[in-house]
């Protein structure tokens, strides 16, 4: 008795949402892996699945590739940053507390958008000096002045953005560090150590106190 081979279903086409979801994907690996000068929109369409004349269906240009690759998923991972931070700012009075929630949350966004923040950032030099002075430093100073008021440091004569540099600056180190070397952290003690380190004044104050 002979069996028929039960056909295999037939793969459902992509939306046009989900097409250009995956070309834009596409396009963050090939920008992350070569900049924006080494990228080729060749590769990048046959990482999406698509002929280079589809792509340019989706995207007008390279330069919009990288834009919705690269710099707006970083933009809006920044944006979120600082709309949690205040909220921790709005709801966590305890300063330790609040520093602990802070350094876990950067830590994490750190290392999951060191990839991008590197291309962004240090690729094209003048475009990332572009970027960071008109998008994402606002929001760091923003941030900075959130750190500084909660913890105290603005009435001690700490310039808030001296905080920022001083804190965001080690987060970011750490972030890239786990990406470059491909290593697993544990981060909330991470957060936890990072806490201690900027807190010690604080802890010595509370004691005397």
């Amino acid at each position: 008795m002979t069996t028929t081979p039960t056909p295999r279903p037939k793969q459902g086409r992509l939306s046009a949402a989900e097409r250009r979801k995956k070309i834009i994907a596409a396009a963050g690996e090939v920008f992350v892996e070569q900049g924006f000068s080494g990228a080729r929109t060749k590769e990048i369409a046959e990482r999406a699945g698509v002929t280079e004349a589809f792509l340019y269906r989706h995207l007008s240009s390279k330069e919009e590739m990288y834009e919705v690759s690269v710099v707006e998923p970083l933009r809006s991972g920044f944006a979120a940053l600082a709309y949690d931070i205040q909220g921790y700012y709005d709801t966590i009075d305890e300063p330790i507390a609040f520093m602990n929630a802070v350094n876990e949350r950067c830590l994490r966004f750190y290392s999951e958008a060191a990839a991008l923040q590197a291309v962004a950032l240090y690729s094209e030099l003048g475009n990332g000096r572009e970027l960071y002075e008109r998008a994402l430093k606002p929001i760091l100073d923003k941030i900075g002045v959130l750190i500084a008021d909660r913890m105290g440091w603005t009435e001690r004569g700490l310039e808030s953005d001296l905080v920022r540099r001083a804190i965001l600056g080690a987060q970011w180190a750490i972030g890239l560090d786990i990406m470059l070397r491909y290593r697993r952290m544990d981060l909330p003690q991470a957060a936890e150590r990072l806490t201690l380190l900027f807190t010690s004044g604080i802890r010595r104050d509370l004691v005397q106190s």
